[in-house]
């Protein structure tokens, strides 16, 4: 009896001790995972609101979440009335908080990198005239959310209106839907979804977007560690390409998504999974806490290499720009500060002619100029490829353009081949911290560097306000909105532009180009060239490049008398898109929906673009092209260097470039040069197209030349695609004509 007892006892004292060791075990997990609480406004639907079940879903919400996986903490959310969420963020009850960034605000909290760019919308009764600018709410009824971005603007420029304020922007909607007001101002995403939600079909949306303003996450002023945690967050998640994913899931306008899509059922079944790989995770502690620790170690050593470029040693873009985010926080505008952007004049032709590695060594050489020239306490950094940017403290704007000018005359006795000068294009911007953002003095810089590059390279060009090429480089930026508007709206068309066969008394059409236009609310049609720099610039061309070769296949699948009656369909890639892997497989899955007319595709690359993204789009590209796809180099011969790639490049056509084709008449070099490109290209067995072929003189030569194919204006102007289906039916019914009389 008194063995059994004895066992018992022994057997409880175990069974304690294991219990213990799990407490502990857990305990020390939790204590290893810091709890961030992020708020937001409930109901504030698609960034956060709370779902059927009571828990935090929305774009914030994902986001936060990401940022939280990638830097190691978890994060609780705290939603409630706008002004009370703002109040706890200042307060410190709340660690994160997403909102605009106003210099207003940026007095009382400090703003992480922004991560979206949002527009608001003026929303009317559908049979109201129609309003199109804030300028044009003068005089009315306004509704507006109070303490919003919107509310505080119309308050900052003293807009003539009558404001009715509302504490959420479905509150306005549905006032403004109850009639005796003549006007919403409201953010896009949240309206349209309140629309779409509400089916407020006696609401409609009026004009063009208006009222730009970015969005990001704020913290506490001087939460230093916060900050930069969330900033670093950011970056991982944006470079991940989850970033791009939460967006598309919550931003697209009538998405119509209003939960995480998972039931009561499914939630609880999910969390009684977790309650039993708890267990298991706990008994393993000991060997994460180790890997963490590990880790951290390792995160330390690499400290230097994440904040600095790894081949000139000089900051990298993120950690320049949280240098000067930190340094606008502590200006007080009682002195003068500097910016300059260096952009390197046609760097493109270094690598050509010097190969990648000799550009890298032009780079390196160009970095230890600027360390020479600007001493500390100016910061350097190297923001892109060719692209520098140093920030001069307490430095008037005559000393920073001294500065400029002593680079320039530095550099100008470089020399990386005998003949070959190297230029630099400065941006200078002369700025107090007041008021200033990290992106406004950027796109400034930016906007001055460009103009230098106008004026012919090789010099420093001063921001001025009042200076109007600028204005019109920030002009650009406002092509964002409108181009995000026509993709949402739905209002990009292709126009089709005939390529015909060089020597052909017929003038037969051997193949069609097809073109993006952008139908504007006013019913004008714009040409790619007017808004295709800014798509580039502002990575929207992979966007409108997925439109079209959606479009363009599922219309030529409508319609087969197309493919039957011509040689090839071509479609542009932009350089952004074939440096996108995620659009490459877009690319490689659209071509296999539409496999049955792949002999039929070609799609028109640059020159350019092709020879920078070698890497990620050769093998992709040589994959569709063993499978009957054919490719065409856009725009050949504004670098000749790359000639020799011909051979091993999985193209079929080489295009000449334009500038060559329009002066031929006049030009005799020109012409010998079109020739030569001829020759070259049939030696290594491709076919030359000729564009802009605007006269028949032009097309003489050609001809005379032994181009193979021509397009232009003198061939046949771009038209609606109906027309091109048109002339095929035509084709098609003539040639059964002929046959039935033979």
């Amino acid at each position: 009896m008194f063995r059994v007892s004895n066992h018992w006892m022994q057997t409880r004292r175990k069974a304690l001790c294991r219990l213990m060791v799990f407490v502990a075990l857990l305990w020390c997990a939790q204590a290893q995972c810091e709890i961030v609480v992020v708020g937001g406004e409930d109901g504030y639907k698609p960034y956060e609101t709370f779902d059927d079940s009571g828990e935090a879903v929305g774009f914030h919400v994902d986001l936060m979440k990401a940022i939280a996986r990638e830097m190691g903490f978890e994060v609780r959310f705290e939603l409630g009335g706008w002004e009370q969420v703002r109040a706890a963020l200042i307060e410190g009850e709340i660690d994160v908080l997403g909102m605009f960034v106003s210099a207003e605000r940026a007095e009382s909290v400090d703003f992480a990198n922004p991560h979206v760019i949002v527009y608001h919308r003026i929303f009317i009764p559908s049979d109201a005239p129609t309003i199109r600018s804030i300028q044009d709410l003068t005089g009315k009824r306004v509704i507006v959310q109070r303490a919003a971005f919107s509310h505080e603007h119309l308050q900052e420029i003293g807009l003539d209106a009558e404001l009715v304020l509302v504490d959420t922007d479905a509150q306005g909607l549905r006032l403004l839907a109850e009639g005796g007001y003549d006007a919403a101002l409201l953010t896009e995403h949240r309206g349209r979804f309140t629309l779409a939600e509400g089916s407020l079909e006696q609401l409609t949306v009026s004009g063009p977007p208006v009222l730009p303003v970015e969005n990001a996450f704020a913290v506490r002023q001087g939460n230093e560690a916060m900050l930069n945690t969330v900033n670093r967050g950011l970056e991982r998640v944006m470079a991940s390409g989850e970033f791009d994913r939460i967006y598309e899931q919550w931003l697209q306008p009538y998405d119509g998504r209003s939960g995480s899509g998972l039931s009561p059922g499914l939630l609880l079944a999910a969390g009684m999974i977790i309650l039993l790989l708890a267990t298991l995770i706990a008994w393993q502690m000991k060997r994460i806490l180790n890997i963490r620790a590990r880790q951290r170690a390792a995160e330390r050593q690499l400290e230097f290499l994440k904040s600095h470029d790894s081949m000139t040693d000089l900051l990298n873009r993120p950690a320049f720009e949280n240098q000067l985010s930190q340094f606008l926080d502590r200006c007080d505008g009682r002195n003068e500060h500097a910016l300059l952007l260096i952009n390197v004049d046609q760097f493109r032709l270094v690598n050509e002619n010097l190969g990648h590695a000799g550009g890298d060594r032009v780079l390196v050489e160009l970095a230890v100029h600027l360390r020479e020239i600007f001493r500390s306490p100016a910061r350097i950094g190297r923001l892109g490829s060719d692209e520098f940017i140093v920030l001069m403290p307490d430095t008037p704007c005559e000393k920073a353009l001294s500065c400029g000018e002593s680079l320039l005359s530095s550099v100008g006795g470089l020399e990386p081949q005998p003949g070959m000068r190297l230029g630099l294009s400065i941006g200078l911007v002369p700025f107090d911290g007041i008021g200033n953002s990290v992106a406004q003095l950027l796109r400034r810089a930016d906007c001055a560097g460009l103009a230098a590059r106008e004026d012919g390279g090789n010099r420093v060009h001063c921001w001025h306000d009042e200076d109007r090429r600028l204005a019109e480089s920030i002009g650009m930026l406002r092509w964002v909105g409108r181009i995000q508007s026509a993709i949402h709206e739905d209002r990009l068309a292709f126009y089709y532009q005939p390529i015909v066969a060089g020597g052909t008394p017929d003038n037969r059409v051997h193949a069609v180009e097809m073109l993006v236009r952008m139908n504007t609310p006013e019913g004008e049609v714009l040409a790619a060239g007017q808004f295709m720099p800014a798509a580039e610039r502002y990575f929207l061309s992979p966007e409108i490049d997925r439109w079209m070769v959606r479009s363009v296949l599922s219309w030529l699948a409508d319609n087969p008398e197309v493919l039957d009656c011509l040689e090839r369909i071509n479609i542009n890639l932009s350089g952004r898109s074939l440096g996108d892997d995620r659009f490459l497989e877009f690319l490689v899955n659209s071509v296999d929906l539409h496999s049955a007319m792949i002999d039929k595709l070609c799609f028109e690359i640059t020159e350019t673009a092709l020879i920078s993204n070698l890497g990620t789009a050769r093998r992709t590209l040589a994959d569709l092209h063993r499978r009957g796809c054919r490719f065409a180099l856009d725009d050949f011969g504004s670098g000749l260097s790359s000639m020799a790639y011909l051979k091993d490049l999985p193209v079929d056509y080489l295009k000449i470039d334009g500038g060559f084709v329009r002066d031929i008449e006049h030009d005799r070099t020109a012409l010998e040069m079109v020739r030569e490109i001829n020759r070259l290209g049939h030696a290594v067995g491709k076919l030359t197209i000729a564009e802009f072929v605007e006269t028949s003189s032009i097309r003489d030569l050609l001809t005379e030349s032994n181009i193979d194919l021509l397009q232009g204006y003198a061939i046949g102007r771009p038209a609606p695609p109906e027309e091109l289906l048109a002339w095929c039916r035509n084709r098609i019914a003539d040639t059964h004509g002929l046959a039935n009389e033979h």
